[in-house]
């Protein structure tokens, strides 16, 4: 007896629905016609045969679908390679116009250069010319310069003569001026200070505090009121306050140690400036001038 349900119900692990209801008509046509013809055992084989064929279907079509799914799965990562060499192409691209700017400017830079260079070289040219130009000046200015250089040498020697000659004159004058005060310092000391000059008034060379031998240009020996007094003095024929100053330090400061009583004099033909005569009588100093001998 032909039952649909439990047909149905056998082909539904593997049949789909319509399959299901396709194979159910068949059958109830075929055994409708083929009941007493038919030997059902084949129609079961055919009906088993067929299963066994859709399964192999389905498997294959699971395979396929797995196919499907790997290449899905590549296509999806070659996509995202695309996508990354898209990105890496974009940025090359931006980096090769960056360097095409920079090669701009390079290019430009280079232009300024050159153009720096070509007036350079011209600058160049004009410093040689004018180079040139000086080094014959300089050699002018040499020749010049010689010729300056043996005047200056006549110059030299004819002034070194003419100083020998002034400091020979300048000792003469400084040597009449100690004369005249050796022979008129005795009678203007007794009358100005009491000092009776012992022996002569003299021109000598003294040993200072430091064993040091100093020319003394007046120097002699008194006695006032019993005590002896040691004259210690100095000539020059313009006095002035720098005079009087060096006369201090290099003379007196040195050699009124080895002394009692010092009495320094100068002498000179005029001072330099009204106040000398005052400064002299503030460091103790007696003054004369040549007038009064």
């Amino acid at each position: 007896m032909f039952d649909a349900n439990d047909i149905k119900r056998k082909l539904g692990d593997t049949f789909t629905e319509d399959q299901i209801q396709t194979l159910t008509e068949v059958l109830r046509e075929g055994y409708v016609g083929l009941a007493t013809s038919v030997d059902m055992r084949d129609l079961k084989d055919a009906v088993k045969d067929l299963a066994i064929a859709q399964a192999r279907s389905e498997k294959r079509l699971d395979r396929v679908e797995m196919a499907i799914e790997k290449l899905t799965a590549a296509q999806a990562r070659s996509e995202e390679r695309l996508d990354r060499i898209e990105a890496a192409i974009e940025k090359l691209a931006a980096a090769q116009a960056r360097s095409e700017e920079r090669l701009d400017r390079v290019e430009e830079r280079l232009d300024r250069i050159e153009a720096a260079i070509e007036k350079l070289t011209e600058a160049q040219i004009r410093s040689e010319k004018r180079l040139d130009r000086v080094e014959a000046a300089q050699a002018r200015s040499e020749e010049r310069l010689d010729t300056l250089t043996e005047r200056l040498d006549t110059l030299v020697k004819e002034h070194g003569k003419t100083r020998s000659q002034l400091g020979g004159l300048a000792m003469t004058v400084g040597y009449t001026l100690e004369n005249a005060a050796y022979r008129a310092l005795p009678d203007l000391l007794k009358a100005d200070y009491g000092i009776e000059v012992q022996d002569r008034l003299i021109r000598t060379y003294l040993t200072d505090d430091k064993n040091r031998s100093l020319e003394v240009n007046i120097f002699g020996k008194g006695l006032k009121n019993g005590r002896e007094v040691v004259i210690l003095g100095e000539s020059k024929s313009q006095l002035s306050e720098r005079h009087i100053n060096r006369f201090i330090s290099t003379r007196l400061d040195h050699l009124k140690p080895l002394f009692g009583e010092v009495l320094p004099i100068l002498v000179t033909h005029m001072i330099s400036s009204e106040g000398v005569a005052a400064y002299a009588k503030e460091q103790g100093i007696a003054l004369y001038y040549s007038y009064q001998f």
